[in-house]
């Protein structure tokens, strides 16, 4: 079986996230599909893997529908099209499929919604937000197919028009190695964010919480660290020295992999102050690592994180509930301990295997049709 799959940022594009990793855990897995995945990249490097081929048909994801066009005339020699919707909808290829009657999937992580009146102008933010319901009722419309990683997405297609038969749940899985590597939890009491640093993951609130939990244990240190906006860091470190807190909060950066894993594994408590998630992988790799995870009971963090068993959610964007909290887990170390003992196996139920097997299913249940 060959498939062509239309994924706008490369697993090797500077910007991959969590919508680049799951398409590149899955498709590495199955070896009983021919993948032709055509991506962009900021970096022009093909990525060649036994189970896929990649081919960097732009520089700029942003051109991507356009330059993508040129595999139109390919379609209807792949027994089955696929679109990694990491971003928007292209709209074309469901058409195409639809015309040329080639089964059709499309992979839906998250309905961006508000979250784009975080990071945009309102003009801009306003026509995106109608374009992303537009596409995805065309795509509804059209009979596509959706995989989608959690159940708070699923609700969300269902409410666009999506029938259920049509959507399935396929969840991330985890890539880290769980093997003890000698880390330990820091001496001190460390709260730690790594991930994207973007206006609509709202690590201010973080910041600002900090300023209430340093009040309870002043010797409480915090780590932010990933890559990002520029500018969202600068208004981070300005609002750290405005509150005080230069002694209390760290940005590391951009880490590698390994220096991701040992601060997760190094902290008491990591924390996601998101506006939305199609589910967190980080979340996820802190609950392997031992480490209970705090943050706002928003779409997808709640399919990820057991509130009270694995870590604790609080009523969204209220940073003094957070701030609570941390308090609660750094003073109560039996709490702590119990959930992190939780956090483990409740994140050992996630496989990128079993992804892929169940993703391989949906591959031949569709194509059948």
């Amino acid at each position: 079986m060959k498939a062509l799959v239309f994924n706008p940022r490369s697993i090797n594009c500077s910007r991959a996230g969590g919508a680049e990793i799951y398409l590149h855990e899955i498709l590495s897995r199955i070896k009983e599909c021919g993948f032709l995945v055509i991506s962009s990249s900021d970096r022009k490097s093909s990525y060649q893997h036994q189970s896929y081929t990649e081919d960097i048909v732009s520089g700029n994801e942003y051109l991507f529908p356009i330059f993508s066009a040129k595999y139109a005339k390919h379609i209807r020699n792949f027994d089955i099209i696929i679109e990694n919707v990491s971003k928007f909808p292209i709209i074309w290829p469901p058409i195409l499929s639809k015309l040329l009657s080639k089964p059709f999937i499309a992979i839906v992580y998250h309905i961006h919604g508000k979250t784009l009146f975080r990071e945009l102008p309102s003009p801009v933010a306003l026509i995106l937000s109608i374009y992303e319901i537009f596409a995805l009722k065309i795509y509804s419309l059209l009979g596509a197919f959706m995989i989608t990683v959690s159940t708070s997405t699923e609700r969300e297609l269902l409410r666009l028009g999506f029938p259920k038969h049509r959507v399935s749940i396929i969840s991330p899985g985890l890539s880290l190695e769980l093997k003890s590597s000698g880390t330990v939890k820091s001496k001190k009491p460390l709260v730690a964010y790594i991930g994207r640093i973007k206006k609509y993951k709202r690590v201010d609130h973080l910041v600002n919480a900090m300023k209430i939990v340093r009040q309870s244990i002043p010797d409480t240190k915090c780590i932010v660290a990933g890559k990002g906006d520029k500018k969202v860091y600068k208004e981070l470190r300005d609002l750290v020295e405005k509150l005080g807190l230069k002694t209390n909060i760290t940005f590391e950066g951009e880490v590698t992999e390994d220096k991701k894993l040992d601060l997760m594994r190094k902290a008491w408590i990591y924390v996601i102050t998101s506006m939305k998630e199609g589910f967190s992988i980080s979340a996820l790799e802190a609950q392997a690592s031992g480490t209970p995870v705090i943050g706002y009971k928003i779409p997808g963090l709640v399919d990820c994180v057991k509130n009270g068993i694995t870590g604790l959610l609080v009523s969204d964007g209220d940073y003094r509930a957070l701030a609570e909290a941390i308090v609660h887990l750094l003073l109560h170390e039996d709490s702590r301990l119990k959930m992190s003992r939780n956090a483990v196996r409740h994140a050992l139920s996630f496989s990128w295997d079993r992804s892929a097997e169940n993703f391989m299913k949906i591959i031949l249940q569709v194509a059948s049709k």
